[in-house]
C-alpha cells in the first residue's frame, strides 16, 4: 500500500478482551454504544440555543451564561485525560456504566439547580465523564468486533459523537423552547438512563481490563510531534468557529432579526450541514488528508467572514450557517484520523486527548466570546475574529502535514 495512503499511518487496535473473537457484527451492542455516546455528548451543546432563557430565569448576563459552555468544555479538556489515566485498569463495561451513572446524577442536579452556581457545578461534574466515556466506548466497540471489522465498529461510536455534535444543540434548544430549559436536562438524563439499560443488557462482562500498555508508553504517545500538531490544530480550528457559534442564537435574534422559532430552525440547518459534511469527509480524507483539511478550513473561514459581512441579511445568513455546519462537521473525521494515525492507533489516552482538544477549543472559543462581549464588542465582530483564528489553524495544518509528507518520503528513500 502506498505510503501516502492514510491507512499506512493508522493501525487498528486488535480485537482483544474476549476469549474468542465474535463471528458476527454486534449491531445491537454497537447501537447501544452509539445511543449512549449521543446522549452524553449532546449535553455539551444542549444549552447553546437556550442562553437567553437561562440568563432570564437565573438572573445573570448572557455573557456569564455562556460560561456554562466554556466551563463544560474546559472540564472535558483538562479532566478527561486525568480521569482516563486514573481508570485505565478498570473493566471497560464497569467503567462505562459507572460514568453513565455519574452523568445521570449531574443532569438531574442541573435540572433542579436553584442557582447559577449550582448549575455550573452540575455541568462540570457531567463534563468529567465525557472524554473517558467516549474513549472506553470505542475500546469496547473494537473488542466486540470480528476480525477485519474494527473500523466499522468504531464508525458506529463516532456516529453517535458526530450526531451529538451537529444535532445536540438544535434538539436541546427545541425541547427547551417548548417546555423550558430544565426539560432539556431531564431529557438528556432520560436518554442516558436508556443507554445505561442497553449497555447493561447488551455488553458482555468478559471484555478484560483497560489498555495493556504501560502508562509510560501511553503518556509517550502524547509527546509525538505530529500528535501535538494535530491536537493543536484541532483546538485552534474548533475555537475559531465556536467563538461565534456559542452566541449564534443572540446574533440570529438580535442582529439578523429572526424570532426564537426561526433561530431554532436555523440550528437544525447548521446540524444538517454538519451531518452532510461529516458523512462526506471520511471518503475525502481517505484520498487526501491535507487537501480535505485545507479545503474545509478555507470554507469555514469564508463562511464566518460571510456572516461578518451579511449579519443583517435574512436571505444570506441561513446559507452561511449551513456552510459553517458543513465545514465544521467535515473537519471531524480528518482531524480524528490525523490524531489516531499519528498515535499509531488503539490508544485510549490518545482518544481522550483528541476529545479534549475539541473541547479545549470549545472552551477557549466560548470564553473568548464572552470576554469580547463583556468588553462591549458587537456580536457580529465575533465572526471576523473567528475567521482569523481558523486561518491560523489552516497555516498550522499546511505546515505540519507538509513536514510529515517530507519525513515519509525520506523514510521511503531510506
Amino acid at each position: 500500500m502506498p505510503a501516502s495512503s492514510l491507512s499506512t499511518d493508522t493501525e487498528m487496535p486488535p480485537t482483544g478482551g474476549l476469549a474468542d473473537a465474535p463471528a458476527t457484527f454486534p449491531v445491537a451492542a454497537l447501537a447501544a454504544l452509539s445511543l449512549s455516546v449521543f446522549a452524553l455528548c449532546s449535553a455539551e451543546f444542549a444549552l447553546i440555543g437556550l442562553l437567553l432563557n437561562v440568563s432570564s430565569d437565573l438572573h445573570v448576563s448572557v455573557a456569564s451564561t455562556g460560561q456554562l459552555l466554556s466551563a463544560y468544555a474546559l472540564a472535558v479538556a483538562v479532566g478527561g485525560p486525568v480521569v482516563t489515566v486514573l481508570t485505565a485498569r478498570v473493566v471497560p463495561k464497569h467503567l462505562a456504566l459507572a460514568l453513565l451513572l455519574v452523568f445521570v446524577v449531574a443532569n438531574v442536579l442541573g435540572a433542579l439547580a436553584p442557582t447559577f452556581g449550582t448549575l455550573m457545578a452540575a455541568r462540570t461534574l457531567g463534563a468529567l465523564t465525557h472524554s473517558t466515556f467516549a474513549a472506553v466506548c470505542i475500546l469496547i466497540a473494537v473488542r466486540l468486533s470480528p476480525p477485519g471489522r474494527q473500523a466499522s465498529a468504531i464508525a458506529w461510536v463516532a456516529g453517535g459523537l458526530g450526531l451529538a455534535t451537529v444535532l445536540g444543540g438544535p434538539i436541546g434548544t427545541a425541547i427547551g423552547e417548548q417546555w423550558g430549559w430544565r426539560a432539556t436536562f431531564w431529557s438528556v438524563a432520560g436518554a442516558a438512563v436508556l443507554g445505561f439499560v442497553a449497555l447493561a443488557r447488551l455488553i458482555p462482562r468478559n471484555l478484560g481490563r483497560g489498555e495493556s500498555e504501560s502508562m509510560r508508553d501511553e503518556l509517550g504517545v502524547l509527546r509525538r510531534p505530529q500528535v501535538l500538531c494535530a491536537l493543536a490544530v484541532t483546538a485552534v480550528a474548533q475555537g475559531g468557529w465556536f467563538l461565534l457559534y456559542s452566541y449564534i442564537s443572540p446574533l440570529l435574534q438580535q442582529v439578523t432579526g429572526f424570532g426564537p422559532t426561526a433561530a431554532t430552525v436555523l440550528l437544525f440547518v447548521f446540524g444538517a450541514g454538519g451531518f452532510i459534511g461529516n458523512a462526506l469527509a471520511g471518503k475525502l480524507a481517505d484520498r487526501s488528508l491535507r487537501g480535505t483539511l485545507s479545503t474545509m478550513l478555507l470554507v469555514l473561514a469564508g463562511a464566518l467572514t460571510l456572516v461578518g459581512f451579511t449579519a443583517e441579511s435574512k436571505m444570506i445568513v441561513p446559507a452561511a450557517v449551513f456552510l459553517i455546519g458543513l465545514a465544521s462537521g467535515a473537519l471531524v473525521p480528518p482531524l480524528q484520523a490525523w490524531v489516531l494515525g499519528a498515535a499509531g492507533g488503539g490508544s485510549a489516552l490518545a482518544l481522550a486527548a483528541n476529545t479534549s482538544a475539541f473541547n479545549l477549543g470549545n472552551a477557549l472559543g466560548s470564553w473568548s466570546g464572552s470576554r469580547f462581549l463583556d468588553a462591549g464588542t458587537d456580536v457580529t465582530v465575533l465572526a471576523w475574529i473567528g475567521a482569523g483564528v481558523v486561518l491560523v489553524a489552516l497555516a498550522g495544518t499546511v505546515l505540519a502535514l507538509r513536514t510529515r509528507s517530507r519525513k515519509t518520503e525520506t523514510a521511503q528513500a531510506t
